[in-house]
């Protein structure tokens, strides 16, 4: 039978880094809307938490949706996920674990390895280690705009022979729905991951993100999150790059209070369109540094 997949979902148990509140999607509403878009079968893949796999599975079963167990989990060469896992398995995740190692785990656990955004311009994916990992390549992202990230990871896909597959790393109600992979296969997921590997998939609705949808979903992750971000601003932020310094910087810190602020007060003021152009330059900028040097590693295939 042709099921349709909506492979990469997060939900509210999905936690950021610098903003706690990452996604913003309640399991309830996400099956709500998976049931209206006829999707048949979903991977909840929360960032390093499997708690909403058994809260979804509760309201999908009564719409008959299949719910995958699904993690995304970090590890020191990038972001990998787990499809078919155990409940619980982040216990099993160590801070600090290479990609081949959490690969391991996700195989002992009897899941499926799944390699996300694997060039992203924000190198959360895996990069070049993707040459050293096994799995299915997600070869659409609708945050990956600029496009050249996914094609070099269609070509690496294609070159290394690995199977593919599209996602939709739905994080705000209205992602859900983008990047569907179509298969035939029977609806229970030992088949399911089954025919994933097979690569006989085909893929439906790879629409990219907007920047307003981007500023939306900021804006509301940043209002959810206020407290936290001011405490952070406060305590001064974990320097885990390099410019995090200068957002350390006195009087950045005082401007970051006063811009902040009068954002949340008025969420329809200019500030946010400012914001959001702003860094879709500065991401243009550096996406092209990141696209050269992902550029010469495929030369190399």
């Amino acid at each position: 039978m042709e099921l349709r997949l909506q492979l990469h979902l997060h939900t509210i148990e999905s936690k950021g880094t610098r903003v706690p509140i990452e996604s913003v999607i309640k399991p309830k509403q996400a099956v709500d809307i998976l049931a209206k878009n006829n999707i048949d079968v979903v991977a909840v893949t929360d960032h390093n938490s499997t708690d909403a796999c058994s809260i979804l599975k509760e309201y999908a079963e009564k719409k008959g949706i299949l719910v995958i167990n699904g993690i995304e989990a970090n590890t020191s060469d990038g972001h990998l996920i787990g499809l078919g896992i155990d409940e619980g398995i982040e216990k099993r995740l160590k801070k600090n674990m290479s990609a081949s190692e959490v690969a391991d785990i996700i195989r002992g656990s009897g899941g499926e390895v799944y390699i996300p955004h694997p060039f992203d311009i924000k190198k959360q994916g895996l990069g070049v280690k993707v040459k050293e990992i096994d799995g299915i390549v997600e070869v659409f992202n609708p945050m990956n705009i600029f496009g050249f990230e996914d094609k070099f990871a269609n070509i690496v896909a294609s070159r290394l022979k690995r199977p593919k597959a599209v996602g939709g790393d739905a994080h705000t109600p209205g992602m859900i729905g983008y990047g569907i992979t179509v298969i035939d296969s029977e609806l229970d997921e030992v088949s399911i991951l089954k025919t994933l590997r097979k690569d006989k998939n085909r893929f439906e609705n790879c629409s990219y993100m907007t920047l307003r949808e981007m500023k939306e979903w900021s804006l509301e992750r940043i209002s959810l999150s206020y407290e936290s971000i001011m405490e952070s601003i406060r305590q001064n932020w974990d320097v885990d790059r390099w410019y995090m310094n200068i957002v350390n910087i006195r009087l950045i810190k005082v401007l970051e209070r006063k811009f902040l602020g009068l954002g949340i007060r008025n969420k329809k003021t200019r500030f946010w369109d400012f914001i959001t152009y702003l860094s879709y330059y500065l991401a243009s900028f550096y996406g092209q540094l990141s696209r050269r040097e992902f550029n010469t590693f495929i030369s190399t295939l």
